[in-house]
């Protein structure tokens, strides 16, 4: 289905807004170094500013990762608006519908029941209070994720403790499937994506094709504000009721309080699937600083997307500006702002790799050359093998790809082609790499997901190569630093955002998702060498 509906543009002025607040805005994201990728405003229904940094574009999806959820959600709100019917008892649908009636054949296999499992609600899964302990290192590609998730212990009785899981809103798209006999992404096509324009969205699903729910769903920038801006008014798009107005108004307010949280508008409070605000509203919210505010007080919404992995970071930078900017009444039009504000927005762009001399010589003894790479063993054994793609790709996929392999460079007049295998041959790769200050776009099919690659590289001074691969649809670069010897090469991997940085975020979400304090100092411990295993020095011979 192709995206006919666009949002309508306008001044910041025109709704109440200062370009020099968004401009304020731009400013603040880089004076606290967040990387943003694109951002988008809307007041009073309007899209007033946006921006994406190039490389990023207006016509790439951006993976949502947490954001997701609510989607997921919606799904059940939909559901539960239309009655449909659960076989097991023969009612309709409702927030108190036990996950046993809606998976009585699962259950029955359950190979050790609990007593909690007769009490696991909806109602629990939506406000992540399912007293649910997942396994968090469980390898998601041979696993049946329903009998995971039924068969895991429960830490609480449910209803009684807030405990942020990811299963959870696998379950509620699994319930889709089991009740309606859709995948999420079927059945919320009439309902939900065509009323708002949004092209069916690329999700990631588990061997079954059931969405992963939590998580591995990429969309546009406007179609993430298109699907905010409809909560933001009541359920309604273009003046027609797309979401169920009881169901918006439920989900999108305070259900329970998850003030264990350890960031200030992560402990503001949680409804079903979208976070509450410090400075009102709510939120879809999503890893990596994927934010869709919701400002009903003020009808606005603003979007980011980012690869900011200390989401207080992003959102402090927001409220710095927001909701302070909010005039009630249009503001006077003021050309040379706006005029600077647009030129910004057009210049936007993140830190590229420069324009540098060739090396002939070098080139032309290299050339097509092809290098065999070692493996690394505690990648391998950790389920972290070496990959062009960067860890929080790799982490949350169901297939892991890795062991880089067969490296040949081809140079051209003003750019190379870089050529690889992964998963032992299986994956064959070729990507154009820029070598003028400008990048090469190409393709990369690795896992699931196909993205679109922007690369550049340069000679460095010391004789080095390097390199950074940017999947426009992820929030990861790769990079890497290569040195040719006679016959051998030796390549550093690394990636933005810094994996240590990374890993110092995913303590703190852990310690809060687990709360035993023997796990999380081993945690801790595992995540020291995290960056040792993830951006692995390579060594490879000339074949």
């Amino acid at each position: 289905m192709a995206n006919t509906v666009t949002l309508e543009r306008c001044t910041p002025e025109s709704v109440g807004i200062s370009s020099a607040d968004i401009i304020a805005l731009m400013d603040t994201f880089k004076r606290m170094d967040i990387e943003n990728h694109s951002f988008m405003i809307l007041r009073h229904g309007k899209v007033c500013a946006e921006a994406w940094a190039k490389p990023m574009a207006a016509e790439i999806p951006h993976a949502l990762y947490s954001f997701s959820k609510s989607f997921s959600a919606t799904a059940i709100g939909f559901a539960i608006e239309e009655k449909v019917i659960v076989p097991a008892t023969n009612e309709p649908l409702s927030l108190d519908t036990r996950l046993k009636d809606i998976f009585p054949e699962e259950f029955a296999a359950k190979k050790k029941p609990h007593p909690y499992d007769e009490e696991l609600k909806l109602r629990h899964m939506l406000r992540m209070q399912s007293g649910k302990q997942m396994n968090l290192m469980a390898d998601k590609a041979k696993i049946d994720w329903v009998e995971d998730y039924i068969n895991a212990p429960f830490n609480a009785k449910p209803g009684t403790y807030w405990n942020y899981c990811n299963e959870n809103s696998f379950m509620l798209c699994a319930a889709i499937r089991k009740l309606t006999d859709m995948t999420v992404n079927e059945y919320l096509s009439p309902r939900l994506y065509e009323p708002l324009g949004i092209e069916t969205p690329l999700w990631e699903t588990d061997q079954n094709g059931t969405e992963a729910g939590g998580w591995g769903m990429y969309l546009k920038t406007e179609d993430m504000a298109k699907f905010i801006l409809c909560y933001v008014q009541g359920g309604k798009f273009n003046g027609e009721q797309v979401i169920p107005a009881r169901w918006v108004e439920e989900a999108s307010k305070k259900q329970v309080d998850n003030s264990i949280e350890l960031q200030t508008d992560n402990k503001a409070g949680y409804g079903y699937h979208f976070w509450m605000n410090e400075i009102g509203g709510f939120r879809a919210d999503g890893m990596f600083s994927q934010h869709g505010l919701g400002l009903p007080e003020y009808d606005a919404v603003i979007i980011t997307t980012s690869a900011c992995p200390i989401e207080q970071k992003d959102m402090d930078a927001i409220c710095s500006i927001f909701p302070a900017a909010f005039s009630d009444e249009p503001l006077p039009e003021n050309p040379e702002v706006y005029a600077e504000l647009q030129q910004r927005c057009a210049d936007y762009a993140l830190e590229k790799l420069p324009k540098r001399s060739r090396r002939p010589l070098l080139e032309q003894r290299i050339n097509k050359k092809v290098y065999h790479i070692n493996k690394k063993p505690v990648g391998n054994i950790s389920g972290f093998p070496a990959s062009m793609l960067a860890m929080p790709i790799t982490f949350m996929s169901t297939v892991k790809t890795g062991n880089i392999d067969r490296l040949r460079f081809v140079f051209q007049e003003n750019e190379l082609r870089m050529n690889w295998v992964e998963q032992d041959g299986k994956i064959k790769e070729c990507v154009p790499i820029g070598l003028d200050g400008e990048y090469r776009y190409g393709k990369l099919k690795l896992g699931p997901v196909p993205f679109t690659t922007a690369g550049i590289g340069c000679w460095n001074e010391d004789g080095t190569l390097s390199i950074s691969l940017r999947p426009l649809e992820a929030v990861s670069a790769r990079t890497m630093t290569i040195r040719f010897e006679e016959d051998s090469i030796t390549v550093k991997m690394g990636e933005t955002p810094a994996v240590s940085t990374i890993a110092e975020f995913l303590v703190a979400a852990f310690e809060v998702m687990v709360g035993n304090k023997f796990l999380v100092k081993s945690a801790e411990q595992a995540f020291k060498v995290v960056p040792k295993v993830l951006d692995p020095t390579l060594h490879g011979k000339m074949m």
